[in-house]
């Protein structure tokens, strides 16, 4: 509540603040704006667009990664974990965590979105583009564009990079260091970052070779624990040293130890080529490798009479009675992926351009081999570092083909009113290939019987066309519609004893949007959007089952579509200086794919089974989910003093399940990982052309991790609580060519949880070189 009104206030008070008879020109979106303000983005996009530069992200984030430049942007969260975390899926106004193919990400307009499936384990592949290489960062919210596929309801996010013009290169190394504690765990986890690139341009011919290496230490993702007593059966292990507390439904809890410590090393190569074959018409080729090496370790906080550590099984804490399990995770994970992208357009700015895109992400190596031990067992069995038999789960052969042509009109009607037209055609091809094998020492990987494997493919074909009509110059109307074919086939799971395979699945669907843009002078804007999105069943949604002990992952084959209706109305104000902005938004989602979970016992859906195991989790469409908020955001320059830069933003939303024929009780509960509200304010100030300071801060409201709403305790290990962040960032210019720079995040050291815990305070040193 004090941040809203702190938000008001300063909302309120800074176009007063503002020098207004400074006419230096300022950046917003990559358009120049001067006075009069003469700022574009209401007549330009169909929907609201924001921006950041690559000047705002040196001068404000530390970024070791490309995924950190985007978190001062309106309504928007990345789920990093910690420095180099390959799982982050991204949130916006209406989208969660936990839903990675609702939000599309682009690098240069190559997709970058795994749509293999629809959760935390299928993020973006931010790792092939490295933070130091970015341009800008921008993202349109809302399924308002016909260009994009329904996956766009979220928003689509492109990461813009540039090709050298003369002879340039760049140096960077960077050191980072987040010091954690928690439970039994006081632990320092460090990392270093380094990136290089070299590029130039001669005659037609422009290249650029990039290299970026990081290497990282993470926090304790998870927390063995147990909540329940065992069974009063079998020889048990008197233990000290266990926590205990409260979990996310309140229920009391014994903490035995830390799991999922991941140390890891990624390597990004990537050489871009681009040929200019006429001055009008350029090809780009990419090839990009992204190299993994990662460990997953555990921590035990429990020892036995000896001293000796002791990991799962049968143990007793103060003479009660517990089966610990969770110690199963430690882990060996490799991989090489290759990515290819082909690019050829003209940019005539006459009445007909075309461009075509190919891409293809290609798993080439991803292998990775987990503990698999009992957790029912003496502790000597239920040690992972002597007891090593595993599984191996191998994920090569998996990955996907798009493919991208259009062709864009600018015709002048009768009436002298100018159009752009954008027609195009969509192909994409996304193939899963996961087989599982028995390994008698998880830390080798070798394979010895089969254990079970996932097959299937998606294919989504696409025609669609849009006309933005500039009815005059205060007025613009933009349509268009987008018509998707989808089918899925090839489905099949395969146990040792067992094989399922499934019919061959398609569906139509046409998607229509409609944008209205009116800028009575130059100083306001207004503009209402409404879309219509289906987003279909991923791959790994249909057909990818998991088991994990005692937890079972069933998959559904037949699962419908989620449709998304959305709207947005917007008013910006711009000044000389600076520019305020209100949008209100909806979304009404039906059929939408969420994870549920059921207890032993309980019925499946879908099929003829009940669940025979601890839990079951599965897939399954929800009938509507209601989402309403609004959105405010500002950006100023040189506010009170010169050099002095504040930028902005706050969301408030309310979503809600209404209907849910599965589980009626969930019905008016909040759907999981949509905070009821963001603020983000960054404060910059220019100590003349040198120096730099930044103070930042990012807040984030309650939400729930489950359709339950159980998690009434958010602010532990399992919940999802808030949270409240500062950052700070100080860049020093020692010459034209070498920057110093060093800042803290959380430097509040603010403990938050987004089921696993958020990373500490966390401090950078960076030094950047330019040539």
């Amino acid at each position: 509540m004090i941040l809203k009104h702190i938000l008001s206030v300063v909302l309120w008070v800074l176009p007063m603040l503002a020098y207004a008879d400074h006419d230096e020109a300022i950046e917003l979106d990559d358009i120049t704006v001067t006075a009069p303000a003469l700022d574009s983005r209401i007549i330009r996009y169909p929907a609201t667009v924001e921006t950041y530069n690559r000047q705002q992200i040196q001068d404000t984030v530390n970024a070791t990664t490309s995924m950190q430049t985007l978190k001062y942007l309106p309504s928007f969260q990345v789920r990093e974990r910690y420095i180099g975390d390959r799982n982050g899926p991204i949130a916006t106004r209406t989208t969660g965590t936990l839903s990675s193919a609702q939000t599309m990400l682009y690098a240069n307009g190559i997709l970058l979105s795994n749509l293999l499936g629809n959760s935390f384990s299928f993020p973006p592949r931010w790792g092939f583009v490295s933070p130091e290489e970015i341009e800008s960062v921008s993202i349109l919210y809302g399924p308002f564009s016909a260009l994009y596929a329904g996956n766009s309801f979220g928003g689509v996010v492109n990461l813009n990079t540039r090709m050298p013009s003369k002879l340039e290169a760049h140096a960077n190394v960077q050191g980072f260091m987040q010091n954690f504690e928690m439970y039994g765990t006081d632990k320092t986890a460090k990392g270093n970052h380094e990136s290089g690139s070299i590029g130039n341009k001669v005659n037609d011919l422009s290249f650029l070779l990039t290299v970026d290496r990081l290497e990282s230490e993470s926090q304790p993702m998870q927390f063995a624990n147990a909540t329940s007593l065992g069974a009063a059966v079998g020889a048990r292990t008197a233990v000290t040293g266990a926590y205990r507390d409260r979990d996310q439904a309140g229920n009391n809890r014994v903490i035995f130890g830390a799991t999922g410590l991941d140390k890891s090393e990624q390597i990004n190569s990537k050489v871009k080529l681009a040929y200019d074959i006429t001055p009008e018409l350029k090809a780009t080729y990419s090839l990009g490798m992204w190299d993994l090496n990662s460990r997953l370790d555990v921590e035990s906080y429990i020892k036995d009479a000896a001293g000796n550590p002791v990991y799962n099984g049968r143990v007793s804490v103060d003479g009660q009675n517990y089966d610990v399990s969770g110690f199963n995770n430690p882990a060996e994970a490799k991989a090489l992926h290759v990515m290819q992208a082909l690019d050829v357009k003209s940019n005539t700015k006459g009445f007909f351009d075309w461009q075509m895109t190919l891409s293809d992400y290609d798993y080439q190596q991803d292998k990775n081999s987990a503990s698999n031990v009992s957790a029912t067992g003496s502790a000597a069995a239920g040690n992972p570092y002597s007891n090593r038999i595993g599984r191996v789960t191998d994920l090569a052969g998996t990955g996907w083909t798009v493919f991208d042509a259009r062709a864009t009109l600018r015709p002048v009607d009768g009436n002298n009113n100018q159009h752009e037209i954008d027609l195009g055609y969509h192909l994409d091809a996304y193939q899963l290939e996961s087989d599982t094998y028995n390994t008698a020492d998880w830390s080798k990987g070798d394979k010895t019987s089969f254990f079970g494997s996932s097959r299937g493919k998606t294919n989504t074909q696409a025609l669609y066309v849009q006309d933005k009509w500039q009815m005059n110059p205060a007025w613009a109307l933009t349509l268009g519609g987008r018509t998707e074919y989808w089918e899925a086939r090839g489905g099949r799971n395969q146990t040792a004893t067992s094989t399922a395979n499934y019919q061959t699945q398609s569906d139509t669907k046409f998607s229509p949007k409609l944008s209205l843009s009116y800028e009575p002078e130059p100083a306001w804007g207004f503009r209402a959007a409404t879309g219509q999105a289906f987003r279909f069943p991923t791959v790994s949604e249909l057909y990818q089952q998991l088991s994990q002990g005692s937890a079972l992952v069933e998959n559904n084959p037949n699962l419908k579509p989620e449709e998304v209706i959305s709207a947005e109305l917007t008013a910006e104000r711009r000044f000389n200086h600076g520019l305020m902005r209100a949008s209100l938004f909806h979304e009404s989602k039906f059929d939408a794919l969420i994870g549920q979970t059921v207890g032993t016992g309980a019925a499946i859906p879908f099929g003829n089974g009940t669940c025979g195991v601890t839990t079951c989790s599965f897939i399954q469409n929800i009938d509507h989910v209601r989402t309403n908020g609004i959105e405010l955001s500002t950006i100023w320059e040189n506010v009170v003093i010169h050099g002095l830069d504040i930028l902005a933003n706050a969301t408030f939303t309310d979503a809600e399940i209404l209907q849910n024929g599965l589980s009626p009780a969930t019905q008016g509960n909040k759907p999981v990982r949509i905070p009821k509200q963001q603020y983000k304010v960054v404060a910059t100030y220019h100590q003349g052309n040198q120096l730099t300071y930044t103070l930042a801060a990012r807040y984030s409201g309650r939400q729930y991790n489950t359709l339950e709403n159980s998690d009434i305790n958010p602010d532990t290990f399992g919940g999802t609580s808030k949270f409240f962040f500062v950052d700070v960032k100080a860049n020093y210019q020692f010459a034209d060519r070498l920057t110093a720079s060093i800042g803290v995040d959380n430097l509040n050291n603010y403990k938050a949880f987004v089921f696993h815990p958020y990373p500490q305070r966390t401090g950078y040193i960076q030094l950047k070189f330019d040539y």
